[in-house]
């Protein structure tokens, strides 16, 4: 747990940060806007979903073992083929929000913790920082690839350009105030 005493002001300071750099690229930037669209006929939709309980929804849905059925695969080559996330309720931004900054607390934790085995008194700043952002971007950047790879959903580049973004703030700021760095 030294990780956590020796690293708790870049944990905090990199977790606030990216988490309002992560704002920004959500509701300043433009690379995010394209994301979401709403649905034709959303009135119709709305009303034939009503009943479906909060889950995640694949259409269209079959058994693995009912995958070389010529039915399901006409079914499937016809289309169209998605998922569908139906929510309990409102989204709890609040709620949300704090999730995020914890998230982003928890990938600075981890940081911290190879970090500390990584470096020493005697590495540059630019050998802190370089440490530093591939563990980072690790951290906000390899988990979502193979969930747009799997399900073509967001956008990769975007996603990237955060992930980017987000490693290098982490990096500056474990460079600049990890414990006993020198440069």
């Amino acid at each position: 747990m030294e990780f956590l005493t020796a690293g708790w002001m870049p944990i905090v300071v990199s977790a606030f940060l990216v988490w309002i750099a992560s704002f920004l690229c959500h509701m300043i930037l433009p690379h995010h806007k394209s994301e979401f669209r709403g649905l034709p006929n959303e009135d119709q939709f709305n009303e034939t979903m009503g009943g479906v309980a909060p889950g995640l929804y694949m259409f269209q849905y079959c058994n693995p073992k009912d995958m070389n059925d010529p039915e399901v695969k006409a079914r499937m080559e016809k289309g169209p083929n998605g998922i569908l996330t139906i929510w309990p309720g409102v989204v709890n931004m609040g709620q949300n929000l704090g999730l995020t900054l914890l998230f982003y607390l928890v990938v600075g934790a981890f940081v911290a913790y190879i970090f500390q085995f990584a470096v020493g008194d005697a590495v540059t700043y630019m050998d802190r920082f370089r440490i530093a952002a591939i563990l980072a971007f690790m951290g906000h950047g390899l988990g979502w690839i193979p969930f747009v790879i799997w399900f073509r959903i967001g956008k990769f580049w975007p996603n990237l350009l955060d992930s980017i973004i987000f490693a290098l703030l982490t990096a500056g700021t474990f460079a600049a105030l990890w414990p006993h760095a020198t440069s």
